[in-house]
């Protein structure tokens, strides 16, 4: 069974099935995997930092909310050993704007490994930049990752 996991979603499953995120941009796919268990967890994150905005209706599009909610659900079903992928954070528009600050994707995948390193998971794998779409497949009983970039194919992660 396909579990789809949208902008500002996370989702945890157990034993069966596959997570899967389309679309992401310059928003971050942030897959973590507990191998003893078989549980997975996807997020698809928009923005990097909640604390940039003074009010929003949904906490599960930054970064500084999503990750720790996704890890401490997977916690508290048991996950211990925990591991992390983390997808897309491209540059989306022409002319590859390149400002301080204004690159969401860079920031995006920065606050992201920060966040997991601050929890104590640690980053095992990435496919992260550039200038194209993906979409990831998490396989939840394998715990395999599969990434298809626009115009690129697919690749294990």
């Amino acid at each position: 069974m396909e579990y789809p996991v949208g902008i500002g979603e996370y989702r945890v499953v157990v034993a069966h099935g596959i997570l899967v995120t389309r679309g992401l941009g310059s928003c971050v796919g942030v897959i973590v995997y507990d191998a003893d268990l078989r549980m997975g967890g996807l997020a698809h994150i928009m923005l990097p930092n909640s604390r940039d905005f003074t009010s929003f209706t949904n906490p599960y599009k930054f970064a500084d909310l999503a990750i720790p909610a996704i890890i401490a659900e997977m916690r508290a079903r048991g996950a211990r050993l925990l591991r992390a992928r983390l997808v897309g954070g491209a540059r989306m528009f022409a002319n590859g704007v390149t400002r301080a600050g204004f690159d969401i994707g860079d920031r995006n995948a920065a606050q992201a490994r920060q966040i997991l390193s601050s929890l104590a998971v640690p980053v095992v794998a990435e496919d992260l930049g550039g200038s194209v779409g993906r979409t990831v497949l998490l396989y939840v009983t394998q715990g395999r990752v599969m990434v298809r970039t626009v115009g690129h194919g697919e690749k294990t992660l």
